[in-house]
């Protein structure tokens, strides 16, 4: 059977809420907690941080949210349009921005999770695509379109049921959900306590079978090193003394930057970094910069296939990538350290060495944070202590270092794809609810 539909602002009185702006200050104003776009997920609301805005009594009084009031984000990246769940009172006072719709049933005839429920469903979705305004990667929905969203709407008592039905198969999924996370986050501790085992010589069979501690101090006037147990047979160096040549690279400005590949060089930057030791331009494609531009202005961070990349600028910090031999000339900007290492360094295992907790933390501790930044200087990216083992012994790691990683890989590409059925699932449950 199919059921009649009304305007969802038939159902719901619609109110978009508080435009932030820095100057409303006053003794009639105080701060009260708003929820902003990045609070209103799908099916949930993230309260792990609620900003406060100032604001006089009678706007607070006028969005003031009541539980059962349903959250319905206006627009921003594609997926958040519409998106949306309910409040149930989880904050004693809060009010919502003007990105954020707040839907209030006023006439009895549905019941907040059923609204809520068919916002989040596919078919909702491709309305608020179809009738909001798009440009490239960004859309909005205009109060009067949000309001024209037409919702099927049985009697309330099969309402109640149907919700019940949903929350039940839901929270089943959620279980499992949990559980493929914990997976996930499990096999991250495995391939962390894989690098570290790998640059402290425990993970294959070294030449020396017991371990030698040696400390770090000559390397730092500051006594920034604890020490580092090597075994015998292992020395320790600067990053320095190891690599031909550490540098960061430069920005050109646009007009010398291209999207075409003729007569230009690949330009990487952080965002094709990864933290699995490889470039990624799967998300965010390659930008090219002129050859002319970068053989003459760009000289001192050429980089060719075996460089080690790492960012020097964040957050977050600790992505590393080996370049790959797809074009014998690279360059890279501004955010990023090329390590070239020298005779005694393979490019594999250093890059293993910057992805562990031992660089990392080095790296972290000398860094400077400023208030949305993390910077690390190309000085002390120089001064890196980096454990060297024999040359044979560095290729033995980095053979059982992909091995291993191997592995996890393939776990984590059947996590990754139950994850994905999970969300399938979610939508072909809530189309059933509502299929009438």
């Amino acid at each position: 059977m199919s059921w009649p539909t009304e305007p969802l602002g038939a159902i719901c009185e619609i109110v978009s809420g508080i435009t932030k702006d820095s100057k409303k200050q006053g003794d009639d104003y105080r701060e009260v907690p708003y929820l902003r776009v990045a609070n209103v997920q799908r099916l949930q609301l993230n309260l792990s941080e609620v900003k406060t805005i100032p604001a006089k009594e009678s706007t607070i009084a006028s969005y003031r949210l009541e539980p059962g009031d349903i959250l319905l984000n206006e627009g921003g990246d594609r997926d958040k349009l519409g998106r949306g769940w309910i409040w149930q009172g989880q904050i004693s006072e809060c009010i919502h921005q003007n990105h954020v719709f707040r839907a209030r049933i006023r006439n009895g005839k549905a019941i907040p999770k059923w609204i809520a429920y068919y916002a989040n469903t596919n078919e909702a979705r491709a309305y608020f695509l179809a009738t909001g305004k798009q440009t490239t990667n960004l859309a909005s929905i205009s109060k009067k379109n949000l309001g024209a969203l037409p919702v099927p709407l049985p009697p309330v008592d099969i309402q109640e049921s149907i919700v019940a039905e949903i929350d039940t198969q839901l929270s089943r999924l959620d279980e499992t959900v949990t559980t493929l996370q914990g997976i996930q986050a499990k096999l991250k501790q495995a391939r962390a306590s894989i690098l570290k085992a790998a640059v402290e010589g425990r993970l294959v069979e070294t030449e020396a079978n017991k371990f030698n501690a040696k400390l770090l101090d000559h390397l730092s006037s500051q006594d920034q090193h604890e020490g580092i147990a090597i075994p015998e047979g292992w020395s320790i160096h600067q990053a320095k003394t190891v690599c031909n040549s550490i540098e960061s690279g430069t920005t050109p400005s646009k007009e010398h930057l291209r999207d075409s590949p003729d007569e230009a060089v690949p330009f990487i930057k952080v965002y094709h970094l990864t933290f699995i030791g490889k470039l990624s331009f799967w998300e965010n494609k390659p930008t090219y910069v002129s050859k002319e531009y970068h053989s003459s202005k760009m000289k001192r961070s050429l980089t060719i296939p075996g460089d080690v990349l790492t960012n020097i600028v964040g957050p977050p910090l600790g992505k590393v990538s080996v370049v790959p031999s797809k074009s014998h000339e690279w360059n890279i900007n501004q955010a990023i350290a090329r390590f070239r290492c020298g005779p005694t360094l393979m490019p594999a295992f250093l890059a293993i060495y910057l992805q562990s907790y031992q660089a990392k933390s080095w790296l972290a501790s000398t860094s400077k944070t400023t208030t949305s930044q993390v910077n690390l200087s190309i000085s002390n990216s120089r001064l890196l202590p980096i454990p060297v083992p024999p040359f044979h012994e560095q290729e033995q790691i980095v053979a059982e270092v992909d091995r291993r990683f191997s592995v996890l890989d393939q776990v984590e590409a059947t996590v990754t794809a139950s994850l994905a059925r999970c969300c399938v699932l979610r939508q072909a449950i809530l189309k059933r609810a509502f299929g009438g």
